[in-house]
């Protein structure tokens, strides 16, 4: 499969989205700035981040110096659990942190309760041009089914989950595409302090393919057109982990990285998000 770092999927309303990006998770300031930085200046042309991450003006303020087009940047943040209440209040001042104008993507983050209400909110942002593709995070097939069943009229254009060869999400994933909502896979490579760069069956393939095990699960993903966003906070594993396209794996190598899958979700469990106590959550934090 002929693939670039370039490669892009078509969202269910036309809007290109890259394969591959970088997902500004858990780092902040000058940190933050950096990996954004080296991340485009290594071609990655998409950035993920949220409002929970508390680093809308380092990334902002990365993008504008990179000198790229607006237009060649596609930029997604993430509506809180605390703003539902009003979207358009809380995408503006994301907007205005980002020191942009509009975001490609704009996600709830969790499904929540109210998450519906707050949905039909991005229709109406999406229809505004503030945002050119929504869609959700963390969502099962039945929360977005409850969209339309609350009016919703705009079919998600993605839905990001943590996709990685334990947790395959192999359901959700079919139901998805046949829906045309391009899946987005958050923690591709296990997540933090629990990769699984070790198991034996990647190690088998590391010299066959010439790649390391994390160029192999990126690769695992795109080679399937699920968009990818690992984080990396350190210049040489940004480089590394766009260093995907020298190779493709064989389908029965691709058959025996999902016969990894054990159902092993690492992240909260959204049908039971409703249930965690508020100390649970991350605190939002003043920014640089």
């Amino acid at each position: 499969m002929e693939l670039t770092i370039k490669s892009t999927v078509n969202l269910n309303n036309d809007v290109k989205m890259p394969l591959l990006g970088l997902r500004a998770y858990k780092v902040k300031g000058e940190d933050a700035y950096n990996a954004v930085k080296w991340a485009l200046e290594a071609g990655y042309r998409l950035i993920d981040t949220a409002r929970i991450y508390c680093n809308e003006k380092a990334v902002g303020r990365a993008i504008r110096d990179s000198g790229i087009r607006r237009d060649e940047i596609f930029v997604t943040t993430k509506l809180w659990i605390t703003d539902f209440d009003d979207p358009r209040a809380a995408l503006l001042e994301s907007l205005n942190r980002l020191g942009l104008d509009y975001v490609d993507l704009y996600l709830i983050h969790w499904p929540k309760e109210g998450y519906e209400n707050a949905y039909l909110e991005l229709e109406k942002l999406q229809k505004e041009g503030l945002c050119r593709a929504i869609g959700v995070a963390n969502f099962k097939i039945h929360h977005i089914e409850s969209l339309k069943a609350h009016g919703a009229t705009v079919v998600p254009q993605v839905n990001q989950t943590e996709i990685h060869p334990l947790n395959t999400e192999e359901e959700l994933l079919g139901w998805c595409r046949k829906r045309k909502i391009t899946v987005e896979a958050y923690s591709p490579l296990g997540s933090e302090g629990r990769l699984i760069l070790d198991d034996p069956r990647l190690i088998c393939m590391r010299n066959y393919y010439h790649a390391s095990a994390s160029q192999i699960l990126l690769r695992w993903c795109i080679q399937r057109g699920i968009v990818a966003i690992p984080k990396a906070v350190v210049q040489s594993k940004i480089e590394q982990n766009c260093q995907l396209y020298h190779f493709d794996i064989t389908n029965s190598d691709i058959e025996t990285i999902s016969d990894m899958n054990c159902n092993d979700r690492r992240n909260y469990d959204p049908d039971k998000i409703d249930l965690r106590p508020m100390s649970m959550y991350p605190k939002i934090t003043p920014e640089n």
